[in-house]
């Protein structure tokens, strides 16, 4: 099998990632990839924040402020959001790096070195109240393709299709309104008519296309390619070059496309393998390159990308461009414009529901093949008529079962009882097998959903057609241990869609997660009989509060943030995890009676004999978890710099086992969920309150906290909910607060 490359479109870092990107882009591409490492393949998966083009400029001038502070500041926004959404990048970078840009002036100077790109001076739209050209969303004016009034002069929202900005009617400036004058400017342009055989090739090599990307690519081609622009009269984005060319710089899909090779790169950097990208982009290697992007970027990906890296020689192009359509919002596309009137950005809905609750619906609702529209009465109905009802309440009425009637243990079936049985469940779940997988690797990522929940109603069915309550020990016994096995073949199939959920249930049943990579084929192997069950516990609790209503400006928590019971530890023994290159297992004297074994991902950092010996800080009462075959008995605290992490460290002279205030014994067991809710955040301490509490300043806004530190002392701080104006000071009493080992700024993250 070949090598994977997942790409995701990169996001605009000028405002939060809402549902319809979500559902479009960013879920799709995980779970293809999810999918992908459970095989065993080998996958690399990227992304980044698009830190240039008007979207950010015309967002700045409205905030005035600088593109660099709105790019900066959203850029951690996505980060956060798709780490708490589970969105398994090995890289998410921005476009704003050195090596981004030493990326794209390779990729511009070989595409000028082999002629494909040449100079041309044209007039372009001028606004003389402002005194300057008006780039891509500067100018807006009539679609001529559809006859919008405000189509954009890069690209029209109504019809999806781009646009040359002199092709647009009545054009005027987005800022004024005062009609634009064209005057003359000298820009690059990319000759894709001298690429349009090659092009024309590559498309009618790649039938397995879906019917809309390919129609649009063909439909392009057969109008004809032309030179399209590739610079910008911008002070913002990537510089051209080449001496002459002051105040312009890279059209921003020219660029940012080249992000998914200067991606690879990085990634290969930061692990300490600077060549290992050539394995995912040689145009020799086994590779199949996969793009998953909105409906309105299919030109870019099927069209421009392909005859750049044609043009460039020597490299992979695309295997598969899975764009799907658009989930609107009221008929109508969600944008970031029309979130005052609905709430639907995904760190908002993540603040609502637990994360596998929001990847459900946008994994079930997702607008693969046609348009679909999110309502929020349907995400309430579909989490409780599927989640909690079919899959939740199968799961806690087998396991609870087996629990009191057979010492919370997977029964043993009889003796004539066979895995292998013609018309068993194993060939059943054989066949099953079978068909989801292929949906998979299709990219059939609904078709795949669909069929593991047509397995989740069989089930439900087999279980309550059995009746196994009222059966004999022996026959209560083969019904339920089918039904355990349908199960762990289930939570295997919904790994890709619900990783929590698959780790939950499957924790539950006493059984490895099916997160480590080669894991796909678990789903078919019998459960051991007699094996000791989990803690058996609703896997979907009733939600209280419904998305896609009017936001609030200031939403408060839930409930009340349940307690943290965070300890002094001392690190005994750290040894790499055998099965993940990021991740060590550490032996932590907690100062209980055993030692704990806690999982990092903090390998690439920290090398096992630098932390020998050293106080840490850990949350003690998370839920254990199962991370590669390894149970994490608590999670190590950490901070991180550009994706670094940064130990917390606790006050010295501590002991092992020592507590934060309020800290309650015994401290009740709290999910990843609940610390979501109320996160963790490094704050400076601006200086003491009235009240004696403290100002925090958390990066670009500042907070009221209970607790007290010396102005200018980085600290650690609980939010009661991710937006609020107050929190707490974490502080080991008298002793003082739990710090960053290192400066970090204000406003990270704690993990």
């Amino acid at each position: 099998m070949p090598r994977i490359f997942v790409a995701a479109s990169w996001p605009y870092a000028n405002g939060p990632i809402h549902i319809g990107q979500f559902a479009s882009t960013y879920l799709p591409a995980d779970i293809f990839a999810r999918y992908h490492r459970l095989k065993g393949h080998e996958v690399l998966m990227v992304s980044g924040s698009d830190m240039h083009g008007t979207p950010l400029l015309v967002r700045a001038e409205e905030e005035r402020t600088t593109p660099e502070a709105i790019a900066r500041r959203y850029h951690a926004v996505h980060k956060a959001t798709f780490s708490r959404a589970g969105i398994s990048f090995d890289l998410y970078t921005d476009t704003h790096t050195v090596n981004h840009e030493r990326t794209v002036d390779e990729m511009f100077l070989t595409l000028l070195e082999n002629g494909y790109i040449r100079r041309r001076t044209e007039e372009g739209p001028y606004c003389p109240q402002h005194r300057r050209f008006l780039p891509d969303r500067y100018a807006l004016g009539i679609c001529p393709h559809c006859g919008f009034p405000d189509a954009r002069g890069d690209e029209c929202d109504h019809c999806g299709r781009p646009i040359n900005i002199r092709q647009l009617g009545s054009p005027r400036c987005a800022l004024c309104g005062t009609p634009a004058e064209f005057r003359p400017s000298e820009h690059f342009y990319l000759e894709l008519d001298k690429l349009e055989s090659a092009v024309a090739e590559f498309v009618d090599a790649r039938p397995h296309w879906r019917a809309g990307t390919r129609r649009v690519a063909e439909n392009f081609l057969s109008e004809g390619l032309h030179p399209t622009p590739i610079t910008r009269d911008l002070d913002w984005g990537v510089p051209i070059p080449l001496d002459g060319y002051d105040g312009k710089v890279f059209y921003v899909w020219f660029e940012a496309l080249i992000g998914y090779l200067s991606a690879a790169r990085e990634w290969a950097i930061r692990a300490g393998r600077s060549d290992a990208w050539h394995r995912f982009w040689d145009a020799s290697e086994p590779v199949r390159q996969y793009y998953f992007v909105g409906k309105d970027n299919r030109f870019h990906h099927t069209i421009e990308w392909p005859a750049m890296l044609l043009g460039a020689q020597g490299l992979q192009v695309p295997y598969d461009v899975p764009a799907n359509e658009w989930m609107n919002l009221g008929g109508q596309k969600v944008s970031k414009s029309r979130m005052k009137e609905f709430d639907v950005f995904v760190p908002s809905l993540l603040d609502r529901y637990p994360v596998d609750v929001v990847r459900f619906y946008a994994a079930l609702l997702a607008p693969q093949n046609h348009d679909t529209d999110f309502d929020a009465d349907e995400f309430e109905r579909l989490r409780d008529e599927i989640l909690a009802n079919q899959l939740g309440n199968l799961v806690q009425r087998t396991l609870v079962l087996a629990r009191d009637k057979h010492g919370n243990r997977i029964p043993q079936p009889p003796p004539s009882w066979s895995s292998t049985e013609a018309d068993g469940v194993g060939s059943h779940l054989m066949g099953a097998h079978t068909r989801i997988e292929e949906e998979y690797e299709a990219v059939h990522l609904k078709e795949a959903l669909d069929l593991v929940l047509e397995e989740v109603r069989e089930a439900n069915r087999a279980f309550h057609e059995a009746k196994p309550w009222g059966l004999d020990p022996a026959e209560q016994a083969r019904v339920l241990y089918e039904t355990i096995w349908r199960l762990r073949a289930i939570a295997t199939w919904l790994a890709p869609t619900l990783p929590t959920t698959s780790e939950r249930i499957l924790t539950m049943i006493g059984s490895d997660v099916p997160l480590a990579d080669g894991r796909w084929e678990q789903a078919l192997r019998p459960p051991t009989p007699g094996q000791t069950l989990g803690k058996v516990e609703p896997l979907f609790p009733r939600a209280s509060a419904a998305p896609g209503t009017p936001a609030a400006p200031s939403p408060g928590p839930i409930r009340a943030p349940p307690p943290l019971a965070i300890r002094v530890g001392i690190v005994r023994v750290a040894e790499p995890h055998p099965e993940a290159d990021r991740l060590l297992v550490l032996t932590v004297d907690l100062g209980e009676p055993h030692p704990r074994t806690i999982v990092a991902g903090i390998r690439g950092t920290y090398a096992p004999e630098q932390l020998i010996g050293r106080r840490i800080v850990v949350l003690a009462n998370l839920a254990h978890r199962t991370i590669r075959r390894k149970t994490s008995q608590g999670m190590l605290l950490a901070s991180e710099i550009d994706g670094r992490p940064v130990l917390l460290s606790p006050p010295d002279e501590l002991p092992a086992g020592s507590s934060i205030d309020g800290t309650p014994e015994p401290a009740p067991e709290i999910s990843i969920d609940d610390l979501g809710r109320s996160p963790l955040v490094i704050g400076q301490v601006e200086g003491p309150t009235d009240g004696g509490g403290s100002r925090v300043r958390l990066k670009d806004r500042s907070i009221t906290a209970t607790g007290s530190a010396p102005p200018g002392s980085l600290v650690v701080v609980r939010l009661a909910a991710p937006d609020a104006a107050a929190g707490s000071i974490l502080t080991f009493g008298p002793a003082g607060p739990i710090r960053p080992s290192e400066p970090v700024a204000a406003g990270a993250v704690v993990r």
